[in-house]
């Protein structure tokens, strides 16, 4: 069972994935719900705090404390302003953290740098500079958003916050033992409900100016600072933000950040680097690549070529373009390039770290689930296993797969770069959420599109069903439906070995693995769950079989495998590797050996169709129909509408939308019985 109170959610608005091309470097805000006699905040707000003390210029804090569950001081001085923002987000539990507003929500220790890095990879439409006059104890700060790129219409409010950066006691002011609060909100300006903000012509401004007084009373004055907001009313959504204790630079990412390529080709990320500053600074750029080492990568700045790194001089004004250039080799990979960026001059600011990805020939990628972790205690997080998985597939033999953390997957599934990907293998460990709406949307529009999942975790049955958890009516049904389980009770330390069931077909000569607690303390609770509907029981935790504690399904279509003992609890490491290949054999193993392939990758491929949305018929281009094949068209549930056969050598083919209700489609080109690519289409009236 999981002992922190918030849980993670990470909303998932849109598969759009492409920036528009002028855009402002996006901070990544957090708002955080915390109290100085809560028990669990002084427990996980320290794995936070470090995750921000490393992204000093990149992030925004802003610290809440609420009235409850016991006494803090810092409630007490603007008490009512807290409670307007406990109540905008619906906050009920401490601690609580919210990032941009609604694209994250749970425990501090989800507050990770891949979270960051990932928040950040996006950029925003507006910039917003800060500056500050004092007179007396009056203080005027000015508010300038510029309109840098293309604002989508929403209700828009600007609200600033007025925060003490550091407030430090000599002994507890509460009864958790924490003495240091940073960031600690003192008031909202012009109030809570905050001010419209209607954005200005692309390259004109909007200024907002705001007075308040310096209380000498109870502030260090020396240490207050104002953080600005854009909010979007409806979705909560952060469209940027902006503080004065800011950097003056920027690397902003332009266009997609998620490609596929091929053998011999160069893909390319374009970037943008700006001095907004009044004097010249020197910056470190270097790009750090995960890729195959027959893949080469490199990157140009203002039209110059440079290998792996360079210190450059940048004048005050100034912008650059930036490429990272990534030549594809005949392996196959799926290469990660986090470009940085990093002030010499002022290297109290952390590096900006932007990622993107290009995958070639993968059918089967690992997911670091992103949640936050267990009880908040340990440094752990769903990466810290994923060797695990990685030593699975190996012993499989498995020469073709990749590993991504759940915001990249999302970003490559927005994209339309995992048609050619088979294969999932989701990593939760100890996570929570453990799915949300948005990776229970994807994951069952892979699966109805012919594709395979194998989920491990402590825990998921509990965080989907148990009142205390984080189900919702999207991932019960998935959890039901696809996973083919019941949950039934929370586990316990009796459920101690993981026993194959010996009738199945499949999983039956597994050797028996103890289960041990990997999580430290007394974190060991792997679910008590069985198979229902087109589900099998695959795994015992006692000889008598009344207990079950894993579960196969398969439709015809997909096929899932779920261990609610995580697989990192598996303690023999033959019988934990023996199960990561008998799924993936089971799977079907590279679905492209032997169906005419260049380097290793199928060459028939299916390209956009067009129109897109169709009305009435619609285009899809092919290529590298080397034999006849089928073209099937489905629906979000797997359920094939129409059949044609493709014969050798076509380029194109025309079918008829006019007699499909509006809505999503995928169509996929297989090959005796195998899946050889497949995509994404709309029908509208």
């Amino acid at each position: 069972m999981k002992k922190i109170l918030p849980l993670l959610l990470i909303s998932f608005l849109s598969l759009h994935c492409v920036k528009v091309m002028a855009q402002a470097k996006k901070y990544v805000i957090f708002e955080h719900f915390t109290q100085a006699s809560c028990g669990p905040c002084a427990q996980q707000n320290p794995a936070m705090q470090a995750t921000l003390n490393a992204n000093v210029g990149r992030v925004h804090h802003i610290a809440y404390h609420t009235s409850w569950p016991g006494y803090d001081p810092m409630n007490l001085y603007n008490a009512a302003q807290v409670a307007d923002r406990v109540g905008y987000y619906g906050v009920t539990g401490v601690p609580d953290v919210v990032g941009l507003g609604d694209k994250y929500r749970g425990s501090p220790t989800g507050v990770t740098q891949t979270l960051v890095d990932n928040l950040a990879s996006d950029a925003a439409p507006i910039r917003v500079l800060l500056s500050e006059t004092s007179t007396g104890t009056l203080r005027t700060v000015t508010v300038k958003i510029f309109s840098i790129g293309s604002v989508p219409a929403a209700n828009y409010k600007i609200r600033v916050a007025v925060l003490e950066k550091m407030i430090d006691y000599a002994t507890p002011p509460g009864s958790n033992g924490e003495k240091d609060f940073p960031d600690v909100f003192r008031k909202m300006l012009p109030s809570t409900s905050g001010a419209s903000y209607t954005p200005a012509a692309v390259g004109d401004s909007v200024t907002f100016t705001y007075t308040y007084n310096l209380d000498l009373a109870t502030w260090d004055t020396t240490q207050i600072y104002t953080c600005a907001f854009i909010q979007n009313e409806t979705t909560k959504d952060i469209l940027n933000s902006g503080s004065t204790l800011d950097p003056h630079w920027e690397l902003v990412g332009i266009g997609q950040n998620f490609k596929i390529g091929y053998p011999g080709e160069t893909v390319t990320f374009n970037y943008t680097v700006m001095n907004l500053g009044k004097t010249t600074e020197n910056f470190r750029f270097k790009v750090n690549s995960t890729a195959a080492s027959s893949w080469d990568a490199g990157f140009t700045i203002n039209g110059i070529a440079y290998n792996d790194s360079v210190n450059l001089a940048i004048p005050a004004k100034t912008t650059y373009d930036l490429q990272v250039n990534v030549v594809v080799g005949p392996d196959a990979s799926l290469g990660e390039y986090a470009l940085t960026m990093k002030s010499l001059d002022n290297p109290q600011f952390a590096p900006v770290v932007l990622k993107s990805h290009v995958i070639y020939g993968v059918y089967e990628i690992i997911i670091n689930n992103d949640g936050g972790w267990g009880d908040g205690t340990g440094g752990l997080t769903p990466m810290s296993f994923q060797q695990r998985y990685i030593d699975g597939l190996v012993y499989a033999g498995s020469t073709a797969f990749g590993v991504l953390d759940m915001t990249s997957f999302k970003n490559g599934y927005a994209a339309n770069c995992l048609t050619n990907v088979t294969n999932y293998y989701f990593n939760v460990g100890w996570s929570f959420p453990s799915f949300t709406d948005a990776s229970a949307a994807i994951f069952t529009s892979e699966l109805n599109a012919g594709k395979n999942l194998f989920v491990s975790g402590q825990d998921i049955g509990w965080d989907t069903f148990d009142p205390s958890g984080n189900g919702t009516t999207a991932t019960k049904a998935f959890y039901t439906n696809f996973l083919c389980a019941q949950y039934l009770n929370d586990g316990s330390t009796a459920n101690n070995q993981y026993i194959a069931n010996t009738a199945d077909t499949i999983f039956g000569a597994v050797p028996t693995s103890p289960l041990t607690n990997v999580y430290g303390g007394t974190n060991f609770f792997p679910d008590e769950i069985k198979a229902i509907g087109l589900g099998t029981d695959i795994f015992y935790y006692n000889t008598a079989k009344t207990k079950k504690g894993a579960v196969r399904a398969t439709n015809g279509n997909w096929k899932t495998v779920y261990l609610a003992a995580s697989l990192e609890q598996m303690s023999n490491v033959a019988a934990r590797n023996e199960v990561i290949k008998v799924a993936h054999d089971w799977f079907g193993g590279n679905p492209w050996t032997g169906i005419g392939t260049v380097n290793g990758s199928h060459k028939a491929m299916l390209g956009q169709n067009y129109p897109n949305p169709a009305a009435y018929s619609t285009t899809i281009p092919m290529s590298g129909i080397d034999k006849e094949m089928r073209l099937e068209l489905v629906d979000i549930t797997g359920r094939i509408l129409m059949t044609r056969i493709v014969v050798e050598g076509t380029t194109s083919m025309v079918i008829q939308t006019s007699g499909f209700r509006p809505g999503i489609y995928f169509y996929r080109l297989t090959s005796n019985g195998r899946m050889m690519d497949t995509k994404r289409m709309q029908v509208i009236y």
